[in-house]
């Protein structure tokens, strides 16, 4: 799903689910980049997840992925490029969406990441991948859990 998708039906999702107290938004941005969809309006996106994420619960621990980079054969200059902006984008949203009551948490999902030995295809994650995946979102909420 694109940032745009999620985005809108994230109100009837929440309608239907209730509100959680934990989320993690995995590869933000990712599908968007794939589309060569608009880095901007993908930003937009994210910051209007959080926004009503934290509007249904302004509680709401997030989780948010520094992404794991695609296999290098399919990492174009404009997927690169739009992969690095993400990077740190994923930062600034966490300090400036970060509220007294609503903690926004970037993961490092990219520092050691093996396209080569992790991946089943250019961008999905095989199972070494997805027990990598899992070991980082682990690590973060091993610590929100307490």
């Amino acid at each position: 799903w694109t940032s745009g998708e999620i985005l809108e039906v994230l109100y009837n999702s929440l309608n239907e689910v209730g509100s959680p107290d934990i989320v993690l938004i995995s590869s933000p941005g990712g599908n968007d980049a794939l589309q060569n969809l608009s880095f901007s309006q993908a930003v937009i996106n994210i910051n209007s997840i959080i926004d009503v994420l934290q509007a249904n619960n302004p509680n709401v621990t997030i989780i948010i992925e520094q992404m794991a980079p695609g296999r290098s054969d399919i990492m174009t200059e404009e997927l690169t490029v739009f992969f690095n902006l993400m990077q740190q984008e994923v930062i600034n949203i966490s300090i400036n969406k970060t509220s007294a009551t609503s903690q926004i948490i970037p993961v490092n999902m990219f520092n050691g990441f093996n396209t080569a030995t992790l991946l089943a295809d250019g961008v999905h994650y095989n199972e070494l991948g997805a027990e990598f995946i899992a070991d980082r979102y682990f690590d973060v909420l091993v610590n929100v859990l307490e």
